[in-house]
């Protein structure tokens, strides 16, 4: 397999119907885990090696790769790797092939098996994590986040009573039902200092500010300064009242 590029034409938009059952509750069986195994060491390890520690292709397992890819629903990843890979043969293997595969995957990263087998439907209604759960995003992350836009004379503009940021494919734009989601959003406890604001083509400052906004872009984590780089801002709610 090649290296895993995350494409828009999975899906767009912000997720905020990620799944709350997650693979730790046991979503494939060790039998199907061992099929994956066969199938990675035939189709995948020439790019990304026996251990799965990445050679032409990136790393299959660690923090690494489960920075990339947890707190999405495992359907993205499996549509990813059903869709490009192996990169020259890409689509070509069975679609059970393909479930087995994220099966092994799973198993190397230390995820627990179950007494089901993977399946679509489970894909769809399970959030990846890893090993210890779910945890907060990882910076350089693409997210989205829900908060009152507020203004700091001299330092800047914040996202105050900012909700946990979630993954979005598209931070550019926002969908009706995201934006209807994120109305329904309650504030939280989180606070982002926004970058490139003053950058964003229609910021309407007196419009948005003091209100309750959808922001999306890139999260950056630093300690005491944990920050968005903007791409998107849009008013979902009047004021701030919470």
């Amino acid at each position: 397999m090649g290296p895993l590029l995350l494409v828009a034409a999975l899906s767009c938009g912000r997720l905020h119907s990620s799944p709350t059952a997650t693979v730790l509750a046991g979503v494939y069986t060790p039998a199907q885990a061992r099929r994956g195994r066969q199938i990675f060491k035939d189709q995948c390890a020439s790019c990304h090696g026996v251990d799965l520690a990445g050679f032409s292709g990136p790393p299959l397992k660690g923090t690494i790769f489960l920075d990339r890819w947890r707190e999405f629903p495992l359907e993205v990843l499996f549509d990813l790797i059903k869709t490009t890979m192996p990169a020259n043969n890409a689509g070509g293997l069975s679609h059970a092939a393909y479930l087995d595969v994220l099966a092994y995957l799973l198993e190397s990263n230390e995820i627990p098996a179950g007494s089901k087998e993977l399946t679509d439907q489970v894909a769809a209604g399970t959030r990846l994590v890893g090993k210890d759960g779910p945890q907060p995003l990882p910076t350089s992350a693409q997210v989205s986040a829900v908060g009152c836009l507020t203004l700091d004379t001299g330092n800047g503009w914040f996202l105050t009573h900012a909700s946990e940021p979630e993954r979005t494919f598209d931070t550019f734009e926002a969908t009706p039902e995201e934006l209807k989601e994120a109305a329904a959003t309650p504030f939280g406890d989180e606070l982002f200092r926004l970058a490139n604001i003053d950058d964003l083509p229609h910021f309407d400052r007196d419009g948005l500010v003091d209100n309750k906004v959808e922001a999306k872009g890139i999260l950056v984590r630093q300690p005491n300064n944990a920050r968005i780089n903007v791409n998107s801002l849009v008013k979902v709610g009047s004021g701030c009242d919470q």
